[in-house]
This record gives C-alpha cells, structure tokens and sequence, in this order.
C-alpha cells in the first residue's frame, strides 16, 4: 500500500530515506482533479514508519475530509475499499474528541489551498457517485 502526498507535502519529506520509497509521477496519467498538473508523489512505506513522520492523509486516518454538496466540510469514516481490514473502520471504534477536533481544524485550513480543496472535493463527488457510505463523524455526531 501507499499514498500520494498533498500538494507541496513532499517539501516536508524530501530528505526522508530508509523507511520509505519514492515515486514521482505525472498527475494528469491519474485520477485526480483537473487543477492537478505536473508532478506529484507516490509514497510507499516499508513497514517501519515513523508516526510522526508520516503523510497527513496517514495520521488522519481512520477519518478523511469530506464537502457536502453545499460545500460544508465533514469528517467522515475513510470509504476506500481496502485490502486489509482495520479494527477502527470495521467496529467504528470510538475516537477522542480532541483528535477529531484538532484533525477538523487542520482539515479546515489544509482546505484552504485551492489544490487540496479541489481535491477533497473530487474525492467527495466521487463517493456520492459511487453511492458510498458516509459517516459523519464531525461535526454533525459530537
């Protein structure tokens, strides 16, 4: 498994070595938003990754950044269909309100740049097309 980085994300990882492995690729031969051009970076972690080191869609995780169709921003339980099975996703386990608090402000000012923005939106519109599951976890349920 792996991840791609947000927008500039890999300004903050570029000397990172040993527990990762890099791959640049061009963002208009993948599925993301039209705004997307040029380079962007595919990481993949050898097992060993340092939690505080890690990409912020992997610390966010169980929960990703969601825009009604109003353009409200939710924290909802991550949709993807993986291939493994997390305890968290699958018994929906309880999570500290200071986390989800904090992971929603972050979200709210990562939003901010039309990058990240347009792709959060990309990803929401394709779960409503996919008719995916989604579970608000804040701010509508705490």
């Amino acid at each position: 498994m792996g991840i791609y980085l947000l927008p500039n994300e890999h300004l903050v990882l570029q000397g990172e070595r040993g527990w990762l492995e890099w791959e640049e690729q061009v963002a208009e031969d993948y599925d993301f938003p039209y705004s997307w051009r040029g380079k962007t970076y595919f990481l993949t972690c050898n097992g060993n990754c340092p939690r505080e080191k890690r990409p912020i869609q992997c610390r966010t995780f169980p929960l990703t950044p969601h825009f009604t169709g109003e353009g409200n921003l939710l924290l909802i339980w991550e949709t993807l269909k993986l291939p493994y099975s997390c305890p968290l996703l699958v018994r929906k386990e309880p999570l500290a309100t200071e986390f989800i608090s904090t992971l929603y402000k972050a979200w709210q000012i990562l939003t901010t740049d039309p990058l990240i923005k347009d792709l959060v939106n990309y990803d929401s519109r394709n779960r409503e097309r996919a008719t995916a599951v989604i579970e608000p976890v804040w701010p509508e349920n705490l």
